[in-house]
């Protein structure tokens, strides 16, 4: 029961991740920990699950991907992935699980005013940092794109480029985050076989629906919804710890 429930919330949330190019884990994450699924586990499939959904997005547009910013941001995530993977185990659960609750609600804020203010081109300290900070919640929560969404958000570059940079910037952290926890044992091997084959293969499907649903509605609406299902999903998790 409760891995047909997780599958499924795999499923929607790649639908809503296929559709904006960022945000399916931030659906994922709380849906996960509302089923009953320990961080752990939820780290490992949002983490899987990106890496292969945003490996087809990045074969289709890598030509658009501004290769030093995508280095600078994976430069800064890999020092902030192991320092992810050495602390985590210090957090207790019962704190973990709300914090990133929260987290996703104030992800899901933020990106309601993602469009909002004046242009500003970061420069590479705050590219490097942002991937620092993507890095380290890559390895505790797995919600490593809120900040490197929301700084190209705020960057103003063209659409094929956010897409392009966050596909390439999740490859890359996702498979190093991956093998950061791989080589440390803090991988639960329960979660490995039959299930993580069953996430990806509902991730997969979602990421394709989703990619259809964007091609027939309007993206405001679409983005809004989006915002108004992480916000409650984070709150709701948040509350429910």
């Amino acid at each position: 029961m409760v891995l047909g429930l997780a599958v499924a919330a795999v499923g929607f949330a790649a639908i809503l991740g296929g559709a904006t190019g960022f945000g399916a884990a931030l659906l994922t994450t709380p849906l996960l920990l509302l089923v009953g699924l320990p961080v752990p586990e939820v780290v490992v499939v949002n983490l899987a699950a990106t890496l292969v959904t945003r490996t087809g997005v990045l074969c289709r547009s890598h030509r658009h991907v501004d290769v030093r910013r995508v280095a600078l941001l994976v430069a800064g995530s890999v020092p902030g992935a192991w320092l992810g993977a050495v602390t985590v185990g210090m957090i207790p659960p019962h704190v973990l699980k709300p914090a990133a609750g929260v987290l996703v609600a104030l992800a899901g804020i933020r990106l309601a005013f993602i469009d909002g203010g004046r242009p500003k081109r970061p420069g590479p300290a705050l590219i490097a940092v942002t991937g620092l900070t993507g890095g380290y919640l890559s390895t505790t929560t797995s919600l490593n794109g809120p900040p490197a969404a929301v700084l190209l958000a705020r960057a103003r570059v063209p659409p094929a480029t956010f897409i392009a940079d966050l596909a390439g910037y999740f490859v890359v952290t996702c498979a190093l985050s991956l093998a950061i926890l791989g080589v440390r044992g803090q991988i639960p091997l329960g979660v490995l076989w039959p299930a993580l084959p069953m996430f990806l293969v509902a991730a997969v499907a979602g990421n394709l629906v989703g990619g259809q649903i964007a091609r027939r509605l309007s993206g405001r609406a679409f983005r809004l919804t989006v915002v108004v299902l992480v916000v409650v999903s984070g709150l709701a998790t948040a509350l429910g710890s």
